[in-house]
């Protein structure tokens, strides 16, 4: 009976890692395919642009970015089609590192977007250069190399798997630097939010029915659809980080190691951005034109 119990319980144990693997397979393929598509297309409508602007300047940042986490996806792929790590410890802990240095840069980026059409800020180029330069020395120089050095490396893990950092989390440093990390992004989101939905509704209220005829509107719901962004893919790895900090135990077998890893995934889905905003930006251009048309031929019959 006993052997029975453990046969199955090893049993549900393999169909639940082969579902997670299968899971974690279509969120990075999905990445892959649409995030490409996505980087392409907006690099070639921003090279017929050669606009210069404050904003320009932070999507080139973001398609950037976007091609760091897209180059490190094969590898993730390669890990869960194979269930083996055949590049060496550091490719491991790069390909890790590169997930969070790629969510937590592209949070920063997102909320310059947002904070700027916000507040309609207006700065110089130069200024913005050396913002965004800023932030790319201080990811490289500082926030990686510290990663690198520290991440994974004061416990002993088989070479023939990756991404299965759990103990470290265990150290306090780690449960501190989470803890903060998690608060930043939750305030952060929940502040934007409130005063984002605040301002749309008072756009919309003045400017109704028309709205969508105005740009003002136009670039407040632009800067919401970057909180979504955000809500959707940031904040369910952030508030199950707390959950999985507080119920993890070495000891044990890691029932909720797969569910960290498929909402790890979920956050690398805002590569996806850059199409969703394409296609959003072309049906909005597409019904304003339809009303103007009929409004104009309105306007002849009367």
């Amino acid at each position: 009976m006993l052997y029975k119990e453990e046969q199955n319980h090893s049993s549900n144990e393999t169909l639940l890692d082969a579902s997670v693997h299968s899971v974690l397979i279509i969120l990075y393929s999905i990445d892959l395919a649409g995030g490409t598509l996505g980087v392409i297309v907006m690099s070639h409508q921003l090279f017929r642009r050669k606009s210069q602007s404050v904003m320009t300047i932070i999507i080139i940042n973001l398609l950037v970015l976007h091609t760091f986490l897209l180059v490190s996806i094969p590898f993730r792929l390669s890990y869960y089609i194979l269930q083996e790590w055949k590049f060496g410890t550091f490719t491991c802990r790069l390909v890790s590192a590169i997930i969070y240095f790629h969510m937590y840069t592209t949070f920063s980026f997102y909320i310059a977007i947002i904070v700027i059409r916000l507040f309609r800020l207006e700065f110089k180029k130069c200024y913005t250069t050396t913002w965004v330069i800023a932030v790319w020395l201080l990811g490289a120089l500082v926030i990686a190399p510290v990663f690198l050095s520290y991440y994974g490396t004061s416990k002993t893990y088989t070479s023939s798997h990756c991404f299965h950092f759990q103990q470290e989390i265990q150290e306090l440093r780690m449960t501190i630097i989470n803890y903060c990390l998690v608060g930043i992004l939750v305030a952060v989101c929940a502040v934007l939010t409130v005063i984002q939905l605040s301002v749309i509704y008072r756009l919309a209220v003045k400017y109704w029915p028309d709205i969508n005829s105005h740009v003002e509107f136009r670039a407040q719901a632009k800067s919401f659809f970057f909180i979504l962004v955000m809500l959707v893919c940031f904040m369910p790895h952030h508030v199950f980080r707390v959950y999985y900090i507080q119920n993890y135990h070495p000891d044990k077998d890691h029932k909720l190691l797969p569910y960290n890893e498929i909402f790890l995934a979920l956050t690398t889905m805002c590569c996806l951005d850059m199409l969703i905003n394409l296609r959003k930006n072309n049906l909005c251009n597409s019904e304003i034109s339809c009303e103007r048309f009929f409004l104009s031929k309105w306007a002849k019959q009367n």
